[in-house]
């Protein structure tokens, strides 16, 4: 009987250390996922750095994220095009799960997702609450102030190239001829005209919302071929209203205007 009582004792202790062994595993669990969450939580949105605004992605077991947005052609798709990883990848050089890029944006409105493992998921930027709408999709906005102290790179059509910008050299002595720009877009609360003549800046020259919806501004232009596209409420888009066209750096077009 006293053999009996110590073997179930013995069970006894047995079962209580395995179950504080399984509690100690279940809060090392939780710790790590605390960890995890916490490192998740404290990344930063898109900021200013010396190579442009910082993006951050918490995604530990993705083989591949990139950035896409309406300054790049949502990454090639946008106009039906597809989706190029070869357009603005992100690294984790540590492999702590954390993917960056720094990419020079111009001064400017943009919406962004971020692209996992070659477009399985496209998703929201979790620690920037700032949201606006394209194409019936919500997206992560950033703003990116005119102050910002990095040499943001020139903005051709639908993105950021990291090619030459194709501009067409004119005579100095060239007379400028008055070019009225003018775009449908009722529901529109910003419309602005870049192109090869300003330098693709989206903020030089906007265009004024009149009767029906229409936008429109008259600029001075130099002769010869320029290329140019509308930016509407931070989405770059060709001119509907004007055939001719080139292609652009991400599989879309650029609106061509010949000046005589």
């Amino acid at each position: 009987m006293r053999h009996f009582r110590r073997t179930g004792r013995t069970a006894a202790l047995r079962a209580g250390a395995l179950a504080v062994g399984a509690l100690a595993a279940v809060v090392g669990l939780s710790s790590c996922a605390g960890v995890l969450s916490a490192i998740e939580d404290r990344l930063p949105p898109p900021h200013e750095v010396k190579d442009g605004m910082l993006f951050s992605y918490y995604s530990p077991s993705a083989r591949q994220v990139t950035l896409a947005g309406n300054f790049n052609n949502w990454g090639g798709t946008q106009g039906g095009g597809r989706y190029d990883p070869s357009i603005d990848p992100m690294s984790d050089p540590d492999g702590d799960g954390v993917w960056t890029i720094a990419v020079p944006l111009p001064p400017g409105r943009y919406q962004y997702k971020f692209v996992i493992d070659g477009g399985v998921r496209w998703e929201q930027d979790p620690n920037n609450p700032d949201k606006a709408t394209e194409g019936g999709f919500e997206n992560s906005l950033i703003v990116v102030s005119p102050g910002v102290r990095y040499a943001a790179e020139v903005v051709t059509g639908t993105g950021v190239t990291r090619e030459a910008t194709r501009v067409v050299e004119q005579p100095a002595d060239a007379a400028a001829v008055p070019v009225t720009f003018e775009l449908a877009a009722p529901d529109a609360r910003e419309v602005s005209v870049a192109g090869t003549f300003n330098a693709w800046d989206p903020l030089a020259n906007p265009l004024a919302k009149g009767e029906g919806g229409v936008f429109r501004a008259t600029l001075d232009i130099r002769p010869g071929s320029h290329e140019y596209k509308f930016v509407v409420d931070g989405t770059w888009v060709e001119d509907p209203a004007n055939p001719e066209t080139v292609p652009d750096p991400y599989g879309g077009k650029n609106s061509v205007l010949t000046v005589k």
